[in-house]
């Protein structure tokens, strides 16, 4: 195309990606949100049963445990862009700024590493159970690979979190999102 310099469609394109990126984890954490509070229900509802009825609800443990894992990861990639993680600042705080990206680089890299297998190691354990049509050992007998899907879906998420994160301190750009007041409902996805 005239006019255009040679290489200029591949920042449009890694922008949109990391936009891509940024919305699939928006969209996780507000699935994580949604499946807190069904959680919360849950467990509420559990506890009413158990005490009024003398009955116990057969899926709480169950659904609870596997919404909660779903909860723990889908919420991690949405946190890691907000800057909602953890962080050690008394290892960073003394650092040059030049030493401190570069060791931020590193660990990046290596927590995309662990995530990178974590996803490879679920999903493989999630076709295996597929394949082998496991069931849950309760008794709504729940096909194991559904929730693992979901576990799996998570952390997928979390490991594109953090390929994005390294590619924005790569080429320069903030990791986390500059709006720290922002809120995930004023947001857009």
């Amino acid at each position: 195309m005239p006019g255009r310099e040679p290489g200029a469609v591949f920042p449009v394109v890694l922008n949109s990606f990391l936009k891509a990126i940024d919305g699939l984890t928006r969209l996780s954490a507000w699935v994580a949100a949604a499946l807190l509070a069904i959680l919360a229900v849950l467990g509420i509802a559990e506890i009413l049963s158990r005490a009024l009825f003398n009955y116990s609800i057969p899926i709480a443990f169950e659904y609870s445990s596997y919404m909660l894992a779903f909860i723990m990861f889908g919420g991690s990639a949405w946190a890691l862009r907000e800057g909602g993680h953890i962080r050690v600042s008394l290892i960073m705080g003394p650092l040059s700024p030049r030493l401190r990206r570069l060791v931020d680089i590193a660990a990046t890299f290596i927590a995309l590493a662990v995530a990178t297998y974590a996803t490879y190691a679920i999903i493989s354990f999630t076709a295996g159970t597929y394949q082998m049509g496991s069931k849950s050992f309760f008794p709504s007998e729940t096909p194991l690979g559904i929730p693992q899907t979901a576990l799996a879906v998570a952390i997928t998420l979390l490991a594109l979190a953090l390929l994005a994160r390294l590619i924005r301190l790569l080429i320069g750009d903030a990791p986390e999102n500059e709006n720290p007041e922002e809120t995930l409902e004023e947001s857009s996805l």
